[in-house]
This record gives C-alpha cells, structure tokens and sequence, in this order.
C-alpha cells in the first residue's frame, strides 16, 4: 500500500514538473520575443549586452543603497549626483511600472540576465548608448535645453559612479530579502494601481534569479578584487588624486587592457572625453576614434560595450547585434538626416555675420586643410581644400597630451582585442597566424613573457571559436584596429558643442583653444554652465576658492594624462605664450564668431 502510494506521488510529481515545464516555456515566448528597434530607439533605448542590475534593485537603489555614493552626513541623488539626465516630471515613487517615467536616459530594460545573457520574465536594467553619448546642455540662467542626442555626456562622472556601484553591492546588509522588502513597501500599491499584477508564480521567479544574480555579482566582483583593487567610498570618489577622469571622461584603454588582455590597468592614464558621435558616416569621419585606431562606427560601439562589461557571449545575440549595428548606423546619420543637433543660433543669439563672415577667411587659412569647413548658409559639411584631413598627425607634431597613445600595452590591444570576436574561415585563419606570427617574434626578440602570452592568446581564440562555429557575428577583420601614435584630423561639426576641447577634455573654452584666452592650469568640472561668448564651459579656477558644490571635481591639467598643451593653430596666436594681442586679436574673434556657427 505504501508503495503504492509512493508510486502515485511520483507520477504526481512528474505531472507538475510538466506542467511547470510547459508553463516556462509557453511564457518564455512572451519574455525572450524582441521586435526590431529603429536606429533611432536602438541607441536611445537598445540593449547592448550591459545589463547592470535588475530593474526592482535599481528601483529602491536609492532608498537601499544611495549611503555607497556619498560621504558620511551627506545625502544626494546617485542618478543625478553624478550626472545622469532624469526625465522631467519623474515621478517620486520609483517602480517597475512606472520605470518609463524615472529611469534616466541610456537606462534600459530587457530580460536578459547579466553577461550570461540568459533570459527570464525577471526585467534588468542596463546601460544603453545614450547614457554616454545623450546630454543637456547647462545654460548660464541654470535651465537646460531638450536631450540633445549624439552630445557626449560632460557631466557623467561614470567610473566614480561604478565604484559607488561596487560598494552597494558588495555591502554584507544586501540581501535579496532586503531588495524585495524594500521594493514591495515602495511600489505594491504603486504597481497595483498601475495595473501590474505579478502573482505568486512571478515573484518567485524574481527571488530565484535575483538570488543568482547577487552572489554571481559579489562573486564577480570580489574575484576581480586582486586585479581592480578596492571599489574607493566615501569622500575618495570625488577625489581627483584618486579617481582621475571625473566628468565627463573615461579611461577607455584601461578598461580594455583588463579585460581583453586580463592585465592590470593602474598605471594608464590615457585619460578621454566622452565623445560627440554626429555625422560619422565614413566619407566624413573614416576613423571613429581620436587616434584613428578604430574604423567602423560598429567596431567602436562593439569595443565600448565590450570593455564597460558585455561579454562576447551577449554580444553574440540577435537582438544585441542588431541594436549595436543600428545605433551605430544612427551615428552615421545623425544630423545628416533624420534627427538634427542644433545649431548655435538654435541656443543663443547668432554672432555678427560680419564677424563671422571675416571670420571664415582666417578658418580657411589656418584650420580647413585639417578639418574641412561648413559653407556660412549652414550647407553640408565640405572636405576642398582639406589636404591634410583623414590624415595622422605625429604625436611630436601635434604635441597634445601623450598618454592616450603611448601607454603600456598599446601596440598590442588591436591583436588582442580580436581573440574574443573569432572569425569564420579565411578571417579565422589570419587571426590564428597573427598570433602566431607576434609569438614567434616576441621570442626572436627575447621577450619570453610577451611570446607566451600569445600563445595563451591563441588558445583563448581557439576555445571561443568552438563556441562560434560560423565565427562571432560582430567579428573585425585583420586591420580594421591599429595602433597609432598621434591624432586623427576628421571634420568638427557643431564645433560649439565638443567642449571642453582636445581628446582630453582639458580646455574649456573655444576662445582658450584658439589662444583669444589663455588656458586655465586649473579649473573646476561638474555641472558647468554653458559661455557662449567664449563657446564653452564657465569653469571656476580652485585657486581662487574652493570649487562650488555643482562642480566640485578639481581638473588639474599638470597631472598626468590631463595636459593642454598642443594643438597650437593659429601658430601666431600663439606667439611669445601669451593671449594674442591687436590685430591678431580682432582675427582670432572673428574666427571664434564662424567657429560657433560650424
């Protein structure tokens, strides 16, 4: 009799797996289908393998966590504190519902879980393109204009932020317990109201893989602990001395050597701008980065979300691919057609057409050959004339800020970079020789350790091109990445929006850049406000107070990778190091006057 029933039990319980069984799947169909994104939404909105947290967590972040972000006795917004844009009017209560009106722009959310890019009904919030490369532009009143789509973000203090992150989730009190308090207390009656009814079935799925993805994430960060060092807290991560891009900048390269070579990355300074991405179609801009080391506008979207943490696994996806080639392609058009960046005179009040007039003269003498130039009836972007442009200028030459090209592991990223994105075939095979032919002539050299992490590097590409048998669908080719020492020449649209100026960020001003003013040895970055007269950023000078509390990030630019030196046309502006004086003044005015309307 016992048997018996034992054996009912059994069949019993197998219906319900069953059952069970079926109910995933039939509900799978509904959280893994994805509809085609424009090219406009895929950059706004897209997924690009970045998930960061799910989407319940990052709706009580603030509330459970916001403590990691600031110093003790201080109280801020972890979105808005470090520069991310809100929607205007978000509501207080921040919840699943409603995350459409709160979540800050180039915040997504999609179902795919982090890196394992697997997928459940559970929705995650990640980081989109937008995050970096969307922006307000801060008026000298203190309102700001629409989201300007394609603006490099100069408030993002982005890699202080992540640290904050780390210190959040690496904190012994968050639990999953704690998250799902926390949310139900925030937003039942919320999500109720708002007609969302997630059931018993729902919830337990959210606590199964919010489970997973905290001690996967505490996990991850907690291996990577010997390589990246302690996340800074408190007071350090504003913090210059400590965490030196601030707003802003990234340091891309740093990032990249960590994770395409698994090496440490402390000591590279190569300091950037978050970038304007407008009008990068290629006859335009051949070369997406300031060294020209990147060519396709996909390569660079591809190696941004690569080194801010998507594994080549998510990149792999249908819906990830077509969203990283999509916003790409937004970028390429940006301006062109479709959605417009506006114009200086869209802002604030036009200057003298006379001046600007006059102007465009001293332009075509001294700027055109290397950037091309913009007919003064505001036509398309114009390259006669431009001899120079497209073109490599030296380091030497030029004489900006080294870092960004010079820092260890440069010359071997290009090669590196490709053994995660195997080929398929012909491209397989001169991947695989590449490796090997940098192995064998490290050896010939009597560089031991280089040969063998080449060849450990060819074992890395072997292995995932087992896993992608007909190659990764974002794979480059053999020279689409190079390694060049000095700076790309490419067209400058907008100009007036690419402050604070060179690839490091380190002058705030157009009238500094073009040596109407001198440039600051120091000045104050955060929230600045916007100096139409002298086309860029208001930046206090620490030297005359502290810095005030809307920029509090202290740009230093004798420290490493944040020189501003170089750059220095028109040569006789220059002359003697001093602001250019009489007539030479009246010219570098009016050359300011077109600058603004480029």
């Amino acid at each position: 009799m016992i048997g018996r029933i034992a054996a009912w039990g059994a069949v019993a319980f197998s219906a319900l797996l069953l059952m069970a069984t079926f109910s995933w799947l039939a509900a799978e169909r509904s959280w893994s289908k994805w509809d085609e994104l424009s090219d406009r939404d895929a950059f706004i909105h897209g997924t690009i393998g970045l998930e960061t947290f799910p989407l319940k967590y990052a709706a009580v972040m603030q509330r459970l966590s916001g403590s990691a972000f600031f110093p003790e006795g201080e109280d801020g917004n972890l979105w808005t504190d470090y520069g991310f844009i809100m929607p205007e009017d978000a509501p207080e209560a921040t919840c699943v519902s409603n995350a459409a009106e709160w979540a800050p722009v180039g915040i997504g959310v999609s179902n795919y879980i982090q890196s394992k890019a697997f997928q459940t009904s559970t929705q995650f919030a990640g980081l989109t393109c937008a995050v970096c490369h969307s922006a307000r532009l801060r008026l000298p009143d203190g309102s700001q204009t629409e989201v300007i789509h394609g603006l490099g973000n100069q408030e993002l203090d982005v890699i202080a932020w992540g640290d904050g992150v780390k210190n959040a989730i690496l904190d012994p009190a968050l639990t999953t317990d704690a998250i799902l308090a926390a949310y139900d207390d925030q937003c039942a009656a919320v999500d109720e109201a708002n007609g969302l009814s997630e059931g018993m079935f729902q919830g337990l799925i959210d606590r199964i893989v919010i489970t997973a993805w905290l001690g996967g994430i505490k996990g991850v960060i907690g291996d990577d602990l010997a390589k990246y060092g302690l996340p800074y807290d408190n007071a350090d991560l504003r913090d210059a001395a400590l965490i030196p891009a601030g707003p802003g900048r990234t340091r891309p390269f740093r990032s990249v050597v960590r994770v395409s070579l698994d090496l440490p990355g402390a000591d590279n300074f190569a300091l950037s701008k978050i970038p304007s991405v407008w009008e990068q179609r290629e006859d335009l801009r051949p070369a997406s980065q300031y060294d020209g080391s990147i060519k396709s506008p996909v390569t660079r979207s591809l190696i941004a979300a690569y080194a801010s943490g998507a594994s080549p696994l998510a990149l792999s996806k249908p819906e990830i691919v077509h969203n990283i080639e999509a916003a790409a392609r937004y970028t390429e058009t940006l301006n062109l057609t479709g959605d417009a960046v506006p114009a200086f005179a869209d802002v604030f009040d036009a200057p003298d057409p006379a001046a600007a007039e006059r102007g465009l003269a001293v332009y075509m003498a001294e700027c055109n050959g290397c950037h091309g130039h913009r007919p003064l009836d505001g036509g398309t972007w114009s390259l006669e004339g431009a001899g120079a442009v497209h073109r490599l200028v030296p380091l030497k030459g030029l004489g900006t800020d080294p870092e960004r090209v010079t820092f260890r592991y440069a010359e071997m990223l290009p090669l590196a970079l490709q053994t995660d994105f195997p080929g398929w075939a012909e491209d397989l095979e001169l991947q695989i020789a590449a490796l090997e032919d940098a192995a064998a002539k490290a050896k010939a050299e009597r560089r031991g350790g280089e040969a063998a992490f080449w060849l450990r590097q060819l074992d890395k590409l072997n292995l995932m091109a087992r896993e992608h048998r007909l190659g990764h669908p974002l794979h480059f080719p053999p020279g689409e990445l190079t390694a060049e020492v000095g700076y790309f020449n490419n067209p400058i649209p907008r100009a007036w929006l690419r402050a604070p100026y060179l690839h490091n960020g380190s002058v705030p001003t157009m009238a500094q850049m073009i040596g109407l003013d001198p440039r600051p040895a120091r000045f104050c970055r955060g929230a600045n406000r916007y100096d139409p007269e002298a086309m860029g950023y208001a930046a206090a000078n620490p030297d005359d107070g502290p810095c005030p509390a809307e920029t509090p990030f202290i740009y230093d630019t004798g420290a490493k990778g944040n020189s501003a030196a170089g750059h220095y046309y028109p040569r006789w502006a220059f002359a003697g190091g001093r602001p250019a004086l009489g007539a030479d003044r009246a010219k570098l005015t009016d050359l300011l006057a077109y600058l603004k309307g480029l």
